[in-house]
């Protein structure tokens, strides 16, 4: 996991304890979000004091100096990292230069001034660095320790809080009983109060929760019909159930006409259901002590999932805010893995599922895409990893291939043939090409095997790079042609794409020649049937040459490039498909 590989950075800074603040501001479910981002950061940084924003005492004096460390190799920071990318990085946050270079007065210049000129070869360091939605997927993974930390935000990011979640709730059990959070009410609650289970009255099979109130009006808020949708899908499980509604009762007849409607449903259909309107507490424990939960647009309800020691199946709203400029930053879909969406009005028209090509063997390039999966998830790509086929578990038998050049390659219990006369340049197929190949040709089957769930399936592999703003992500997307099979979004490096005919103001057709790389595509569903009608029973070259193959000697695969490519393999990144033997 990416928490327990973090590459500590060196750092001459003084051992002083610092605080990591809790900033107040939402009601209990945000103040739970932004305690794990919190937490997240702690379990990087552990000599950080946990403390909340009313018992935090800021230093009189904003800024640290540090003499002398002006020269390249001598800076605040220094070690593994690219000196001037980290220094452009933070320079605006952290108010220094770790190349030598700071601003003058630091909150309020907009130029840098070399430092020789003012204070004779010296670093300022702010005393207090506070995170925020916009930058704490820069931050939250450094060092921090050199400063005080203060979370000023929302955090909704719960990609990263269920993908770290068993050292979240390690470290939430370590200190339950002495973290406390704070909601904008003043509410204060001890973690202890939101983890361990309290003995309730009444324990239900399936618990509802529905957010009314200060909902109403805003993009997040459920209309009653996308609940009645999901009682209509439950249908089959809720007989014989325990089942209770959860929401905050009040006076307003529009929420009370809400509640009615749901009242009635499950008196049409004879299933017997209660109400609850509690204390928080006791409301967040029903849903918490649930075995099937349907979540509101809610953290409250999203939190008690994440805790949940009993639920087994959780239903969350398939909402997608991010042409809401007020709303695009926030984002929780998934608190366990067991989790499916539900449509509601923001729900995209257009299905695309995505999935992250991976191997076991190679975890530790999930590390460098967290936030390319949060960017992914606010625009409503949920990406869902994939466990490919790795090359050394391949055979290869080629106990008749002297005469009929055909070889016969089996992993588990699926054989392929594989040609060796096909592939152009006549080079033998190496295992870790026959690895990726048979990891996207699978990745297709299921896309044509299971219910049809998606109109498109985005596969990206785990060395990728987004080199354009997601929002034109998001925006390109939208406008996939309708009878595309195939759109490659990705930088073809050696065959360059030559663009001919426009297909819409997005995409276009190209020429019908080479081209490389399987890093990020889009494939419909009949796509993804032509391919394997293709190549039913073998695999004779890699996977981008037979793509490209497809499209260069079939009429009617309807093949679409951007105007310029979404997405690129890491400069970095150091490709494994050679590194197993042939």
């Amino acid at each position: 996991m990416y928490i327990n590989r973090i590459v500590y950075i060196q750092n001459m800074s003084e051992n002083a304890t610092n605080k990591l603040v809790f900033f107040p501001s939402g009601r209990l479910g945000n103040a739970f979000f932004r305690y794990m981002a919190c937490a997240v950061v702690n379990i990087i940084n552990p000599a950080l004091e946990y403390t909340l924003l009313a018992d935090f005492r800021p230093p009189v004096q904003k800024f640290t100096y540090y003499p002398g460390l002006d020269q390249e190799g001598q800076d605040l920071y220094h070690g593994t990292c690219d000196l001037a990318a980290e220094a452009e990085k933070n320079d605006a946050v952290l108010g220094y230069n770790t190349l030598g270079f700071f601003k003058h007065t630091i909150d309020q210049l907009s130029s840098n001034k070399y430092i020789n000129k003012d204070n004779g070869q010296g670093l300022y360091v702010k005393k207090t660095l506070t995170l925020t939605d916009t930058n704490f997927f820069n931050h939250f993974y450094k060092k921090l320790e050199n400063f005080n930390v203060c979370l000023d935000g929302y955090f909704q990011f719960g990609y990263i809080y269920l993908k770290y979640k068993p050292q979240i709730l390690n470290y939430m059990e370590t200190h339950k009983a002495k973290h406390a959070i704070l909601t904008d009410r003043n509410e204060r609650f001890l973690l202890r109060e939101l983890i361990d289970d309290v003995v309730l009255p009444t324990r239900y099979d399936i618990a509802i929760h529905i957010r009314l109130d200060d909902f109403k009006g805003r993009p997040d808020f459920i209309e009653v019909e996308h609940y009645i949708r999901v009682f209509e899908t439950l249908l089959p499980v809720l007989k014989e159930q325990k089942i209770c509604l959860v929401y905050q009762a009040g006076n307003n007849p529009m929420d009370t006409d809400y509640i009615a409607t749901c009242v009635q449903w499950f008196r049409d259909h004879a299933i017997p259901l209660c109400l609850e309107s509690n204390t928080v507490l006791h409301d967040f424990n029903i849903l918490k002590q649930a075995k099937i939960l349907v979540c509101s647009m809610s953290t409250l309800s999203w939190a008690a999932a994440y805790l949940s020691k009993d639920i087994q199946q959780c239903y969350m709203p398939d909402y997608h805010f991010y042409t809401e400029p007020a709303r695009r930053a926030f984002f929780f879909h998934k608190p366990i893995e067991n989790t499916s969406l539900y449509q509601v009005k923001t729900t995209p028209a257009q299905k695309i599922k995505t999935y992250l090509i991976t191997l076991p063997a190679y975890a530790e390039r999930l590390a460098t895409l967290d936030s390319l999966n949060h960017q992914l998830a606010l625009i409503g790509l949920d990406a869902t990893l994939y466990q490919g086929v790795h090359g050394k578990d391949i055979f290869i038998y080629e106990a008749a291939s002297k005469v009929t050049h055909i070889k016969h390659i089996l992993w588990e219990n699926t054989t392929y043939f594989y040609d060796t006369r096909v592939r152009l340049n006549g080079q033998p197929m190496t295992k870790g090409e026959f690895g990726c190949a048979w990891s996207h040709l699978n990745l297709l089957r299921q896309f044509v095997a299971e219910p049809v769930s998606a109109n498109y399936y985005l596969i990206l592999e785990d060395d990728v790079e987004l080199v354009k703003p997601v929002g034109e992500l998001e925006e390109l997307l939208r406008n996939i042609p309708a009878d595309a099979d195939m759109c490659h979004l990705a930088k073809s490096d050696w065959y360059p794409f030559v663009r001919t005919q426009p297909a819409n103001a997005y995409f276009y057709e190209c020429e019908k020649r080479f081209f490389n790389k399987t890093t990020a595509y889009v494939v419909s569903l009949k796509g993804a049937q032509k391919i394997l009608d293709y190549t039913p029973h073998s695999i004779n070259v890699p996977v981008d040459d037979l793509y490209n193959m497809i499209f260069r000697l079939t009429p009617d695969f309807r093949f679409y490039v951007p105007a310029t490519y979404f997405f690129q393999e890491q400069a970095a990144a150091v490709s494994t498909i050679h590194a197993i033997d042939a």
